[in-house]
């Protein structure tokens, strides 16, 4: 019996938790089982992925990346979409966030009458920009049609089942996953020597692109605060900018608030167990959060966390392995992460928590999920 053939649309295989996250699930897939592929939204002259390492990754796992040709024409794409699917013969379309969820969809609307199936997989809330240029509409209308919905947690799935009116029971949940065994390894003395770090120094960073959702400009302010006490404190925003002007704005700030000397932009991070072994506390300041991969993998490498009490934090993570927070508030983020650096007791027991919740989200388990979903679709 020949297998189905599976296509993965994602806007970018460039850097973020949603490609990261499709390639853990292809891999956890049984290729004897499933034929996959992937067909990114931009341009490959227009992706960071395509030239990077991740392009590779997809490749080592078996998985090939076909990329648009039409990039920001819409209508194009959508045509351009549905003839690829017909042309390699695909019997399920999963597509990934809002915009492939959208314009994979409608592409696959075109391919209905020789049977393709459809899953949208949700990663994240809709942003206030989504919901309000109308492409919600087309949301709703497109939950109407036969297929299944995925959210990458219990808090996207309701909020999603509020926006498009679904029952939250028709949304199954695939949490996703970390590789807790890796993230465990990193040596705290050899990565602070790789990134040129003092082993007496407090280090706490931020991981996430410098975006309007994760929060960077409220951890600066709480790097001038927790200065104050802490004077020799590192605090680092790791990550790439969405936009060149979004991390001339970071910088701009940065020196507005005399924080130069402790506030370190690092860019995009290859070798990430070695960064989380450099932190002494993991801030996650998100203003929105829909799932927040950074917080498995601080917790697996058995880092405390300070967060913000938005989306699926709370579900992800707390009580007894972080503290959390209002969001946009950066007195309150200076106090909790003041809290910790001032007990390191405390801060050590949360590690430990953390260490021991983070073997609870496994990519192995998520792929089965995937895969039970899969097989009640394709029946």
């Amino acid at each position: 019996m020949p297998r189905p053939r599976i296509a993965h649309v994602l806007n970018t295989i460039g850097l973020g938790g949603v490609p990261e996250a499709c390639f853990h699930l292809l891999r956890e897939l049984p290729r004897e089982r499933y034929d996959c592929r992937v067909y990114v939204l931009r341009r490959a002259s227009d992706e960071e992925g395509a030239r990077g390492g991740r392009l590779g990754r997809f490749a080592e796992i078996g998985v090939p990346v076909s990329f648009s040709a039409q990039g920001e024409d819409k209508m194009a794409l959508v045509g351009e979409l549905a003839a690829w699917l017909v042309g390699q013969e695909i019997d399920l379309l999963h597509t990934h966030s809002y915009k492939p969820n959208l314009y994979g969809r409608l592409a696959g609307l075109l391919c209905q009458p020789r049977g393709l199936r459809l899953l949208a997989h949700y990663h994240n809330q809709y942003d206030n920009k989504w919901a309000s240029d109308g492409k919600l509409v087309f949301d709703r209308r497109l939950a109407e049609f036969p297929g299944a919905l995925v959210a990458c947690s219990r808090s996207v799935a309701g909020h999603v089942a509020e926006r498009i009116g679904v029952p939250a029971a028709r949304i199954d949940v695939v949490p996703n996953g970390v590789e807790a065994e890796r993230f465990a390894r990193g040596d705290r003395c050899t990565a602070r020597a790789q990134l040129g770090i003092g082993d007496d120094r407090i280090v706490v960073g931020l991981v996430g692109r410098i975006s309007e959702q994760k929060g960077q400009e409220e951890f600066i302010r709480a790097a001038a605060i927790v200065r104050a006490r802490f004077p020799a404190a590192l605090f680092l925003v790791i990550g790439s900018a969405d936009t060149p002007n979004l991390l001339a704005q970071a910088k701009d700030l940065v020196a507005e608030l005399g924080v130069a000397d402790s506030v370190r932009f690092t860019g995009h991070v290859a070798d990430m167990p070695s960064l989380y072994a450099s932190l002494d506390v993991l801030a996650a300041p998100s203003r929105w959060e829909g799932f927040g991969l950074m917080l498995v993998e601080a917790m697996a490498a058995g880092k405390p966390i300070v967060a913000t009490r938005v989306g699926a934090i709370p579900e992800v993570c707390g009580g007894d392995t972080a503290l959390l927070v209002p969001p946009c508030n950066p007195p309150a983020l200076a106090e909790a992460l003041l809290a910790l650096l001032a007990d390191p007791v405390r801060a050590q027991a949360m590690g430990r928590a953390g260490a021991a919740r983070a073997g609870e989200y496994s990519w192995r388990r998520s792929g089965a999920l995937l895969e039970g979903i899969y097989e009640r679709v394709l029946a």
